[in-house]
């Protein structure tokens, strides 16, 4: 893997949220109606991307500020800060890389299925979880948006891993476990079956989470995932 912190940060805003090219110096243009605009930057690279309503887009270029994990960037700040009549709510967190070989986590303690053509079969008779729309569901078991990984007991998935967002070369890891089921090292192994199913299809797979989320940072820890940097992202409260 081509470690280019600029094309890497670039690939992964663009897996989850679209990134239309940069165009005449200004910020790149996010495809994400939901997002008012992204930050993301590692120590050698740093990406700007601003939703299609931000208004005097040119102005938000100035970033010159020390790379500084933790820290909202300070174009965030500005926009946050520039909304005088409407609450915009600022979130950021570490972001990691897929290394080419994957650190073998401990055994799952439950079963694992995979989005094989038998794991969809078995995936059929599986009790849809709560949080999973019917419509939503079908399209996950189903393989539309990607691959997937489930820990199954008693016939419900209680963790699942799977691709809810990707371009053609990158994904992002999606994770869920049910809150009876965490701490049990069941997300460690369910991270690493989705990533042999979708590291056949894409060029570099990233994890990204929140900086307050410290289960889902020890996911990344347990695994050796490797830090690329940090994403923040801006949105209407």
């Amino acid at each position: 893997m081509d470690w280019d912190e600029e094309r890497l940060l670039s690939l992964e805003v663009d897996a989850n949220y679209g990134l239309a090219p940069n165009s005449g110096g200004l910020p790149a243009l996010l495809k994400d109606p939901t997002v008012l605009a992204v930050c993301a930057w590692s120590p050698r690279a740093r990406l700007l991307a601003l939703g299609s309503g931000i208004a005097h887009r040119a102005r938000m270029n100035g970033w010159d500020q020390a790379y500084s994990p933790g820290r909202p960037p300070d174009p965030l700040v500005r926009l946050a800060a520039s909304q005088d009549d409407q609450a915009v709510s600022v979130e950021g967190g570490p972001c990691f890389v897929f290394p080419p070989h994957l650190a073998a986590p401990d055994p799952a303690p439950l079963p694992v299925i995979v989005s094989t053509a038998d794991g969809k079969i078995a995936a059929q008779e599986l009790v849809r979880p709560d949080n999973w729309q019917p419509g939503e569901w079908s399209e996950l078991i189903n393989g539309r948006f990607g691959e997937w990984a489930m820990a199954v007991h008693d016939n419900q998935p209680v963790s699942i891993c799977h691709t809810p967002a990707s371009n053609s070369t990158a994904a992002e890891a999606g994770i869920w476990t049910r809150a009876d089921f965490r701490g049990r090292g069941l997300a460690p192994a369910v991270v690493a079956a989705w990533s042999q199913r979708e590291c056949r299809n894409k060029d570099v797979l990233f994890y990204s989470t929140t900086a307050t989320n410290h289960a889902s940072q020890s996911v990344a820890r347990s695994l050796r995932l490797i830090p690329l940097g940090w994403i923040w992202t801006a949105r209407w409260s």
